[in-house]
């Protein structure tokens, strides 16, 4: 470490003397950091400050909020500040105080949520989901944070596992301090925050990370305000921070430096439509190029916490994007996928899927349509594009809409025809490419030719994607002719045969 400090101090000397003299106003930076990043930012202030002589001017606020401190309600106010640094997922909520500049986004670190207990007490096993619940379950009172961690476990993590109920009574809502300092004066047994802001607390112990099935990897951010005062100091810090440089001792606090990351790999959101055929053609790009290819998945619309549209505006990054085209344009318009990158892949038509072994009913023709939609004891369409397009126009033009509705589900977070499988549904409707693949599932048919509405999915490159030449290479393999056939096979028709 005394080597790695060494060679920082060095390159920040660098910087310093290839700086011209300024003025005692402008030998300075004042940045607004939330708790995430301030471990780190204790140790490179400083250095950063002596290696320089520009002076640093350090206040604190949450990501998110609407305590007096959070970073959206300070700009609101008017503060000024030259930088921030915050958790992206508060990114929308300080994107719309109209008060950054968004080009000067740079991604930091990446940090992940853990449980605190009091120093020297057991450490509750928190590494399987049953452990977690049961562990939760048990403890006689649990704090969380007010901004982004806590919001995510209180929202989304307890209410889905279906014990928010049992354990409201006994937690508390951490504000204006540390989640790991209430449990370390004692009052609150477990207390769940960013790893980063449990480490460096006395009295507190770091227990572990929340499963991997829960685990909400939030990626620290930094970017200028559009009032900056010092504009050339803040830009200095804030290469300064994403350096290599810096990485070591941003790990040394418990985050993941961005600047440590591979170049050797890409990261691809893709929505259900293409997951079959990207679950043969991912593996292929990787072995063939050598390029590590991390795949996860959301529907290119909806409400659902793990859609594309609802995973961008909680500030998660992807090289690539896979989704339904209206929906990719509509993320073009808003800036998250660069103008210039999306490919048509390939057209996709709806299909009705049933239990395997049992009877398919006639869809073929618009009145048997009607009549298997009439028939069917219960319906499941997707929370994506072709179940709104069933369920706000053809079963209304159909005028059987208001017969149907009672008996038909929205199926949220997963495939249409895994819904089928369980028996929750006895038809289910979803593009062929998303029914094929599942297990214990057939595909009946495809609904009339007259009501298809064929969707086309489509590749873009986020503007702010880490592995830009990697995503390139990747959307160029997978709207190849050569991988034409694989696509074909899934349930798909390649553009590139049009």
């Amino acid at each position: 470490m005394k080597t790695k400090f060494i060679f920082l101090v060095c390159v920040l000397l660098t910087i310093a003397h290839e700086s011209p003299a300024q003025t005692p106003q402008q030998q300075q930076v004042k940045i607004i950091t939330s708790g995430g990043f301030t471990a780190a930012f204790d140790i490179l202030g400083p250095i950063f400050e002596q290696a320089t002589g520009i002076k640093v001017i350090i206040e604190y606020g949450s990501s998110m909020g609407g305590g007096p401190q959070s970073i959206p309600v300070r700009l609101q106010r008017g503060e000024n500040s030259d930088l921030l640094i915050f958790n992206a997922r508060g990114y929308p909520g300080i994107v719309a105080t109209g008060r950054i500049q968004t080009s000067t986004r740079t991604d930091l670190a990446r940090s992940i949520v853990g449980m605190a207990v009091h120093s020297g007490a057991s450490q509750p096993n928190i590494s399987t989901m049953d452990a977690f619940i049961e562990t939760v379950l048990a403890a006689k009172s649990i704090g969380y944070s007010a901004s982004v961690s806590g919001t995510y476990l209180s929202n989304v993590v307890f209410p889905e596992l279906g014990i928010w109920e049992q354990i409201r009574d006994k937690t508390t809502r951490v504000v204006g301090e540390r989640v790991a300092t209430v449990v370390a004066r004692g009052e609150v047994e477990i207390g769940f925050q960013a790893r980063s802001e449990i480490l460096p607390i006395p009295g507190a112990d770091y227990a572990g990370a929340i499963p991997d099935e829960i685990q909400q990897v939030s990626t620290i951010v930094a970017v200028m305000t559009s009032n900056v005062v010092n504009n050339k100091n803040a830009r200095k810090l804030l290469d300064f921070l994403a350096s290599e440089a810096a990485a070591p001792v941003i790990e040394s606090t418990g985050l993941m430096p961005i600047a440590l990351e591979k170049s050797d790999q890409v990261k691809v959101f893709t929505s259900g439509g293409f997951t079959a055929a990207f679950n043969i053609l991912g593996p292929i790009f990787e072995e063939a190029t050598g390029i590590k290819v991390n795949t996860e998945y959301g529907a290119s619309l909806g409400g659902a916490p793990d859609s594309i549209p609802n995973r961008l505006a909680r500030g998660e990054v992807a090289d690539v994007l896979i989704l339904n085209r209206p929906p990719l344009d509509d993320l073009v318009t808003s800036g998250y996928i660069r103008p210039d990158s999306p490919v048509d892949l390939v057209r996709s038509i709806i299909g009705m899927a049933v239990l395997s072994g049992a009877p398919k009913p006639d869809i073929s023709t618009r009145e048997a349509f009607i009549q298997t939609l009439l028939e069917a004891q219960s319906i499941g369409y997707s929370a994506s594009v072709s179940g709104t397009y069933l369920a706000t126009t053809i079963f209304p033009e159909l005028g059987i809409w208001q017969q149907i509705q009672d008996k038909t589900s929205r199926i949220v977070t997963e495939r249409v025809a895994s819904a089928v499988v369980r028996g929750d549904v006895e038809i289910g409707f979803q593009q062929i490419s998303a029914i094929l693949p599942i297990e214990g599932a057939e595909l009946a048919g495809t609904i009339p030719a007259e009501l298809q509405r064929p969707s086309i999915f489509s590749a873009g490159i986020m503007k702010n994607a880490l592995n830009q030449q990697a995503a390139e290479q990747l959307i160029q393999f997978i709207s190849s002719e050569s991988v034409a056939e694989i696509i074909h096979s899934t349930g798909l028709q390649p553009i590139v045969w049009d």
